[in-house]
């Protein structure tokens, strides 16, 4: 459903701006040199948010230097109840997911204008790549289950699949849980997309970039209970951005 929605998007702008592509009163941009955006980012395996630096090497082509922090899904993960307590309600929780997988992206890319905005309403158009290094970060998952040591009552522990099944698992467990046994899954990405610049004012970013984006971990990620180990996560996204342009 995402992935369709994504390529109806991706098609809609590209109309879009061939027809508004016509020719109107021209503006000189070349006194810019610099420009921050950022946004939120909804991709297939979830949704995080950016910050970019864009330099401008000329008016039509940037160097763009980009942070990313992003959650990243098992796509097989899928939420399941267990006990039922009418006095205690219980929660709904991840079935065999043991760990949640974050992944901070470090980019260096450039920027470069394929139609200049000719109209108020027209829309500038953009392609971008971006390539560097990952930071992800695996944090365990806590489970509300029944107290094994005194067979009632509730406790957070931290799941096993070997120990924790249907007869006592409660539900989720506190997000906070599991933080300061974070461990480290260095990689690396590449990203390309189109932007779709909609801002009527010049000095103003108001924009939807949409992509495909490639994580490659080598050491490998543990998401889910009794699943292979991801090496290789493929995204399609869309990033709806905000920011400014600066000429200093």
């Amino acid at each position: 459903m995402i992935k369709r929605t994504l390529y109806a998007l991706l098609i809609s702008l590209l109309s879009f701006s061939a027809f508004a592509q016509l020719p109107a009163k021209q503006e000189n941009k070349a006194g810019f040199r610099s420009e921050w955006f950022g946004g939120i980012i909804l991709h297939t395996s979830g949704w995080g948010g950016n910050l970019t630096r864009g330099k401008f090497k000329t008016y039509k082509r940037y160097d763009l230097y980009s942070f990313d922090l992003v959650n990243l899904k098992h796509r097989k993960e899928y939420r399941i109840r267990y006990l039922t307590d009418p006095e205690n309600p219980t929660k709904s929780f991840k079935y065999g997911k043991l760990n949640s997988f974050f992944n901070a992206r470090f980019s260096y890319g450039q920027q470069r204008m394929l139609f200049e905005k000719q109209r108020e309403k027209g829309v500038e158009v953009y392609f971008n790549w971006k390539t560097g290094l990952n930071l992800g970060m695996l944090k365990p998952i806590y489970l509300e289950v029944i107290n094994s040591q005194t067979g009632f009552g509730r406790v957070e522990e931290r799941y096993d699949p070997n120990q924790h099944n249907e007869s006592n698992i409660y539900g989720k467990g506190r997000f906070g849980n599991g933080f300061n046994e974070i461990k480290f899954r260095p990689g690396a990405h590449v990203k390309g997309g189109f932007k779709f610049e909609l801002a009527k004012n010049r000095e103003k970013i108001f924009a939807i970039e949409t992509g495909v984006i490639v994580d490659i971990f080598p050491t490998k990620v543990e998401i889910l209970a009794n699943q292979a180990e991801d090496v290789v996560f493929y995204n399609f996204y869309i990033n709806i951005l905000f920011g400014k342009k600066y000429y200093d």
